[in-house]
């Protein structure tokens, strides 16, 4: 074989291969995306149950028998807000609907105080962020 026909041979291959190439970007930017749906259930409504439930509710009533959470931030308004406490070395997002320790139900947020509510019983906290 001559250099001629091994030049030949070569570039065609080349050729064959950028085909080949070009036909499969094609295909693949023709190709439509399967969209799934993904069901992302609200956090609200997810129920947390165990097995040993006796003794858990006894620590639970044992150690919440006292109010006394501090207010480290808050967002305020007529229908949306949230609160941040402090108990010890644990910290608390509560938001507007939501109970704190499962307990205690956030009823309103304003300038002055926090109010919560669990069973009949108002607890509030006074407002001192940012005082």
């Amino acid at each position: 074989m001559n250099v001629l026909n091994i030049k030949k041979i070569i570039i065609i291959l080349s050729m064959v291969i950028a085909l080949l190439l070009s036909i499969f970007t094609i295909l693949k930017i023709l190709e439509e995306p399967s969209i799934r749906t993904i069901d992302i259930p609200n956090i609200k409504n997810i129920e947390f149950s165990s097995t040993i439930e006796s003794s858990a509710q006894t620590n639970l009533d044992s150690t919440n028998n006292n109010f006394d959470y501090q207010l480290i931030g808050y967002r305020s308004g007529k229908t949306d807000y949230s609160v941040i406490l402090k108990k010890g070395n644990m910290e608390y997002v509560v938001s507007d609907g939501d109970k704190l320790e499962g307990i205690y139900e956030l009823v309103s947020v304003n300038e002055d105080e926090v109010i919560f509510s669990n069973q009949g019983k108002i607890y509030k906290i006074k407002n001192t962020v940012g005082k």
